[in-house]
């Protein structure tokens, strides 16, 4: 054997060994990256900065604070942040008492959540009032806002996403005074990327008051250095009734979706667009908690989700849904004719699968899940392989 055909079995050798000890590309998943608790994490230890009367008109008071389990923003009529606004607010998200916190970059996608109490005494306004908003570190326009604002003589609550231009566009709102005093659940999902979405939840307890999204978002502007969330109030003084208020979060927690540098080959079904009455509920065994259920029982009741190919062909897509007994998705893909997918499962807590084969395009491609006669099971996600 000559010392070529050696040396080229040995680099051969090394090459399988190197493949078999390379770690597989994971799937998609969402991985927590933040959860600060009051009980142990002080205001400066839990946010990357805070804005606490910056203008000093209200000398020797702390407005923004640990209050029991949650971090409390107290906003009075003389606070001042400039001539016509008020400002307690905090910012981003820090790891730890020293220098380390977390820059949303682009084309990450984050999940952050909490719960909000917004008593009776933080009403609407007929200027600006925001209690959340996302910003990126210069002083731009924010990229969407929680607003309180007076709409047709209602007070509301909302989620307006803010383009390049500085127009809004409305993702969802609902009324503000049947759920004043009492601890709601709201989380924001997001892709922060040219052509991302923004996906905003609310609930009061296990009643979903707001699941909407929209796609299409330009939530990187091209020169941002990085994005990070906001919380307090932030509020005109160009309003009649202006009180003495307060808000409180807690149990705030921000999730990252991280996996396969490649082709994302798992998606979860809450990443999906909605419609009818197709809706999130909690399960216990999902991935990530959450399905999609209500699917089907008519043609509007649908979910579409958006996967990525990187070439066109036949994939193997693998569903996760969840059932007690029998039922059937009809699964579509960029619009084409339908397959009949039937899941046999156990109950409406523990997913089950079922493989089938699709023809995508390069680039992206929309699956659609529904059943135009009758009720379809619950969606956990799909893989794609």
């Amino acid at each position: 054997m000559t010392k070529r055909s050696t040396a080229s079995l040995a680099a051969l050798a090394l090459a399988a060994v190197a493949a078999l000890q390379a770690p597989a590309a994971s799937a998609a998943a969402w991985t927590p990256r933040w959860s600060p608790n009051p009980a142990d994490d002080t205001v400066a230890e839990a946010f990357e900065g805070i804005e606490d009367d910056r203008a000093d008109s209200h000398p020797g008071v702390t407005h923004i604070y640990v209050s029991g389990d949650a971090y409390r923003f107290d906003m009075h009529t003389q606070d001042r942040d400039g001539s016509d606004r008020q400002r307690n607010e905090v910012k981003g998200m820090r790891t730890g008492s020293g220098s380390t916190y977390l820059k949303i970059l682009e084309n990450e996608t984050w999940r952050i959540s909490y719960q909000l109490y917004i008593p009776t005494s933080l009403d609407a306004t007929s200027s600006f009032t925001h209690i959340a908003q996302m910003k990126t570190p210069g002083s731009g326009a924010p990229l969407y806002t929680m607003s309180l604002p007076i709409s047709g003589g209602t007070p509301k609550i909302n989620v307006r996403y803010w383009d390049e231009a500085e127009q809004t566009h409305e993702v969802g709102s609902t009324n503000l005074n049947p759920i004043q005093g009492k601890w709601l659940s709201t989380t924001f999902e997001f892709k922060a990327a040219d052509s991302g979405y923004l996906r905003w939840t609310l609930k009061d307890g296990s009643t979903t008051l707001v699941d909407k999204r929209l796609d299409d978002t330009d939530l990187w502007r091209g020169d941002d250095e990085y994005l990070r969330p906001k919380w307090g109030i932030y509020r005109s003084i160009n309003s009649s009734g202006l009180q003495d208020t307060y808000l409180l979060i807690r149990n705030l927690q921000a999730h990252q979706l991280t996996g396969s540098a490649e082709d994302p080959s798992s998606y979860e079904a809450e990443q999906g667009s909605f419609s009818g009455t197709a809706r999130t509920a909690s399960c216990s065994g999902c991935s990530g908690g959450t399905k999609v259920g209500w699917i089907g029982g008519g043609s509007a009741n649908a979910v579409t989700l958006n996967v990525q190919s990187s070439s066109a062909g036949a994939r193997q897509l693998t569903i996760r849904g969840v059932v007690s007994g029998t039922r059937s998705f009809q699964v579509s893909v960029n619009g084409g004719a339908p397959q009949t997918v039937s899941l046999t499962g156990p109950d409406w807590a523990n997913p089950v699968s079922k493989a089938i084969t699709v023809q995508l395009n390069a680039g992206a491609n929309a699956i659609r899940f529904f059943n135009d006669s009758a009720s379809a099971p619950d969606l956990d996600g799909v893989t794609l392989s």
